[in-house]
């Protein structure tokens, strides 16, 4: 994580494609981190309609 700190402080890309509502690209941060697609879709559809 302190590796795509450093890069986007210093060239603006921490490494990993940006976000966006359609895909909702997340960099997944663990001993193996990994970019993921919408992760917990099923989390956010539970709160369509309440706002």
């Amino acid at each position: 994580m302190h590796a795509a700190w450093i890069s986007f402080a210093a060239t603006g890309d921490a490494g990993w494609p940006g976000y966006d509502l359609e895909r909702r690209t997340t960099m997944l941060f663990n001993t193996e981190s990994r970019v993921v697609y919408d992760p917990r879709a099923w989390e956010r559809d539970l709160w369509k309609g309440v706002r």
